[in-house]
């Protein structure tokens, strides 16, 4: 008896290993540099703060672009991300001038795991 193997159509993306079935992805460019003030005080704390009053933080990525720019995985919220990301830059921007650093112009942009499209 002979076996011959069975392969999928296509390979399976957008699949979530996360403890929740559906993963965004979003980056906050602070436009100035944060590792000066990256404390359990500092300007960092303060935003993830800010982040977590409204979303469920899955994972945090590193800081880059001359410690500028950071990416977060989050608890899918099914809705829109054009006014999730408002919301999200209007209060990491509520923070304005905080332990030294002004966050008064961050951004936030969310984005596919490929970072190709941006919304």
């Amino acid at each position: 008896m002979q076996q011959s193997q069975v392969n999928p159509p296509a390979t399976t993306t957008a699949v979530s290993t996360a403890p929740t079935p559906e993963v965004s992805f979003f980056s906050v460019d602070y436009i100035n540099s944060v590792s000066g003030s990256a404390g359990p005080r500092g300007v960092q704390a303060a935003v993830l703060f800010k982040i977590q009053e409204t979303l469920t933080i899955i994972d945090i990525g590193p800081l880059t672009n001359s410690n500028t720019e950071q990416t977060f995985a989050i608890e899918s919220q099914n809705g829109d991300n054009v006014n999730l990301s408002f919301t999200l830059r209007t209060a990491i921007r509520s923070l304005g001038t905080y332990d030294g650093v002004d966050v008064s112009s961050a951004t936030v942009t969310f984005q596919d795991l490929d970072f190709t499209s941006q919304v």
